[in-house]
């Protein structure tokens, strides 16, 4: 039989759980959240306007070939960051695209680099071989470079995410979860605006 007295423990630690769940995702989609002023598309994506753009994080590592990384190489290109594991479904649907995206546009000033999350770099290779993946993939499997993203770039934890950065090496649009070539035409002629 419960007591009156642990009722109201069980009850007021109920209403806590609720409070906070609701602060939290009130936090999370807040404006204050997310940097400058941004514009969220029907189709998930993020877009942040030329002069609210936050800096793009200095990502530094090394490849799943074993060869040394650092995104700051690729300054003055539009880079296209798409973050994938080999175990995750909706990055084998997409990674498809990206390749042929990468294929396409290497030579228009667009970079593709891919953000490895597997917790092994050998997998990282297999999943890249399976896919012709040419383009450069730091494997990241503690969730480093994730993590160095300004608050509010990123509104769902997990993979896939893609981040677009403009030739500035400034944050433009990102989409959590998996893309399609209308949604990937779309953020990076969001990185092409200067204005």
């Amino acid at each position: 039989m419960k007591t009156p007295r642990r009722s109201l423990v069980l009850l007021l630690g109920a209403v806590a759980l609720v409070a906070a769940g609701i602060t939290a995702v009130s936090v999370i989609d807040s404006p204050d959240a997310r940097p400058g002023r941004h514009f969220n598309d029907k189709d998930g994506t993020m877009s942040i306007e030329a002069a609210h753009r936050p800096a793009a994080p200095r990502i530094t590592g090394t490849t799943i070939d074993g060869k040394p990384f650092d995104l700051a190489d690729h300054k003055g290109k539009i880079i296209v960051l798409n973050a994938w594991a080999s175990w995750c479904g909706p990055c084998r649907i997409e990674t498809p695209m990206l390749v042929d995206y990468h294929n396409k546009h290497k030579g228009d000033g667009v970079a593709v680099v891919g953000l490895d999350q597997d917790n092994s770099a050998g997998a990282g290779r297999t999943f890249a071989q399976e896919y012709d993946i040419t383009y450069p993939n730091l494997h990241d499997g503690t969730g480093r470079a994730t993590l160095a993203f300004p608050k509010g770039v990123l509104r769902a934890p997990g993979v896939p995410f893609t981040v677009v950065i403009d030739a500035k090496h400034r944050v433009a649009a990102s989409s959590s979860g998996e893309i399609n070539r209308k949604m990937l035409d779309a953020m990076v002629a969001t990185a092409r605006k200067t204005r």
